[in-house]
């Protein structure tokens, strides 16, 4: 080898070695040695908070709610601790307000006819044996004549059996005049029977004569609360007349779902809320549906309520509270600090630096206390009140991390 060959030789590892030297220089300082140890990325973005947050997130947590103690006095936080209670479990169902149907009658014409008069409107209250409608029938014209056609040979009937006793008694007679006497003297009295019993059945007053003039009087007292009639208008005994209502007790009928109707029996106590009563009103169930509803899915469940003053009418909505047995549980919280978050019921926990969103199975609830079946201890403070801002404070910063 030259000496030529040997400086060039020299010269190249030379380069080589300047070259390691400054890729080495600009190497980034490698994960857990000293030194640079920045949490930005290309952007400038602080990493760390998301890397709590996956944290959280693999720990099946939903990240916290900062707050000091000023914020939580400010915004109305009510802080309590969790701990045992009574609870009544109560079924809360949405209802309305209905006419007791057991108390509902509805009148027809006794026969074919024209309406003459119809004193009466929707919303009138009327007493038991009040005129309701007149009506101008000719078939009752035809059977008052019939009941007094009857009435006449009944009593020819009659004169000519005691005639006919008179002479038998006086051996004046023939045994069989006596007889033919009695038997048509019966049959008078049956065909005059069932004469005036038609008229009394159908609410004809027997004693007009031969007029074909009836009027339908009240049944009952009541309100009327249909009147599909007017005067002038052709009826028979299929067209309704009007529907009358005794409103001084009403129906309550409860939607109860299918989930729930094994807590759902006859003779529980029930609580009820309309808006036209001052206070909640107390009855228990009468009845519940043995058939579902086949748009809503749901049975029925009734209360029956007395309802002095008519104050509670038919149509009204209302609220029921089925109340169940009571009972103790060891862990419950307010009602008001459950919440939901991605389908999950939650509890906001204290911490020491704000508040921490607790999964928790709940159970039995009166409306105002709720079981904690798990995730939570009996001691452990949590937002009873207020915990909605809780909860939209982390959705906004949620909203905001995205």
């Amino acid at each position: 080898m030259t000496t030529k060959q040997k400086l060039l030789i020299a010269l190249l590892c030379m380069i080589a070695a300047v070259l390691a030297a400054l890729m080495l220089w600009r190497a980034p300082t490698a994960p857990g040695g000293q030194g640079h140890e920045t949490h930005e990325d290309s952007h400038g973005h602080d990493d760390r908070h998301e890397e709590a947050g996956e944290r959280q997130a693999e720990a099946g947590q939903e990240p916290g709610v900062a707050m000091t103690e000023a914020q939580i006095e400010a915004n109305g936080i009510a802080i309590d601790s969790a701990g045992p209670a009574m609870i009544q479990e109560r079924l809360h169902l949405p209802a309305q307000i209905k006419v007791n149907a057991e108390r509902t009658v509805a009148l027809a014409s006794p026969a074919q006819g024209i309406v003459q008069s119809v004193p009466v409107s929707v919303g009138t209250q009327v007493k038991k044996g009040q005129a309701l409608v007149v009506i101008g029938s000719p078939m009752v014209a035809q059977w008052r004549a019939d009941h007094g056609s009857a009435q006449q040979r009944l009593k020819l009937a009659r004169t000519t059996w005691q005639r006919e006793k008179t002479l038998w008694d006086e051996r004046i007679s023939a045994r069989q005049d006596l007889d033919a006497a009695q038997g048509a003297l019966k049959e008078a009295e049956i065909t005059a029977q069932a004469a005036g019993q038609r008229l009394r059945a159908l609410g004809i007053a027997i004693g007009d004569g031969m007029s074909g003039s009836v009027t339908v009087r009240a049944p009952l007292d009541g309100v009327v609360i249909e009147k599909p009639v007017v005067a002038g208008q052709a009826v028979d005994e299929t067209k309704p007349l009007l529907t009358i209502a005794d409103l001084s007790q009403v129906w309550v009928e409860a939607a109860v779902p299918a989930d729930s109707l094994a807590q759902v029996a006859t003779g529980m106590p029930a609580r009820v809320s309309v808006n036209a009563a001052p206070k909640q009103l107390d009855g228990t169930v009468s009845f519940v549906g043995p058939i579902l509803g086949e748009a809503t899915r749901m049975a029925t469940a009734r209360v029956a309520l007395p309802n002095p003053g008519l104050r509670l009418r038919p149509g009204m909505l209302a609220t029921v509270d089925l109340l169940g047995q009571q009972g103790s549980v060891p862990v419950t919280v307010a009602s008001d600090a459950i919440q939901t978050i991605h389908e999950r019921s939650v509890v906001f926990v204290r911490t020491a630096s704000g508040f921490q969103p607790q999964n928790v199975t709940v159970g039995r609830a009166d409306g105002k206390r709720t079981e904690i079946v798990s995730g939570l201890a009996a001691g452990t403070k949590y937002a009873a009140r207020g915990s909605f801002l809780l909860k939209a404070d982390l959705g906004k910063s949620e909203a905001d991390h995205h």
